[in-house]
């Protein structure tokens, strides 16, 4: 039996702004999409591998982002995490998306914090989310984000949100299912000497290749953090 479809593509436009000349390192965790995503609007992506880690010159990238759940495949991000560390403490921007349990087995944040064994997700697409920073620079260049950024999302808002957090660590947005209790674990940012440290539990990595506009300049911004304007 003969089964025919229609050859037909999904294309869509999106109003995102970057940072000119962005670089950024990736760290690929189980596998994602979000390199190909960021080249679409004109990022420029280097997957780093085990040397790159050891070795690479780590301060050539505007930032380093780490791919989903790469704690839980990746024995050499465990091993070189302190110097992924030391590059956002030189200047640079590090991005952990979400991870697993073996995140709390190692210092990749730059203060404590706790992920716990069962951590809680938001599975609603269409939760609330509410700015709980709203002068944080993360909110306003290159993009300006509004309530609009956070609607058409698509499959869940996102997993694997902290569950303790030091002080330092800025909680950015707050969000939650139907009965059940505020959850501010989702993006949090550190400053962390010269540089910062953002851990992004927002699911992303299926915003970016959905094409969804809202995640996709939120994302940019996130990453542009090293050239914002002072």
């Amino acid at each position: 039996r003969h089964l025919y479809r229609p050859a037909t593509m999904d294309v869509r436009g999106i109003d995102v702004k970057v940072a000119p000349n962005l670089s950024v390192g990736y760290v690929m965790g189980v596998g994602d999409e979000v390199p190909k995503s960021l080249e679409q609007i004109g990022v420029k992506v280097t997957m780093l591998g085990e040397n790159d880690l050891a070795n690479g010159h780590l301060d050539l990238f505007d930032a380093i982002i780490i791919g989903i759940r790469a704690s839980a495949v990746r024995d050499d991000l465990k091993t070189y995490s302190k110097r992924l560390l030391e590059y956002a403490e030189r200047g640079g921007n590090l991005m952990y998306q979400y991870q697993t349990q073996e995140f709390d087995a190692a210092p990749y944040g730059p203060y404590p914090y706790n992920l716990s064994a069962r951590p809680e997700e938001i599975s609603e697409e269409d939760a609330t989310v509410t700015v709980l920073a709203p002068s944080h620079p993360v909110f306003h260049w290159p993009n300006q984000i509004t309530a609009a950024d956070f609607h058409g999302w698509v499959v869940e808002r996102g997993s694997k949100w902290m569950t303790t957090w030091d002080e330092r660590y800025t909680p950015l947005l707050e969000s939650h299912d139907r009965q059940q209790p505020p959850q501010q674990g989702g993006l949090l940012y550190a400053q962390y000497g010269k540089g910062t440290f953002v851990y992004a539990a927002y699911a992303f990595y299926r915003q970016l290749p959905a094409g969804v506009q809202g995640g996709y300049r939120l994302f940019a911004n996130l990453i542009s953090l090293k050239k914002r304007p002072r």
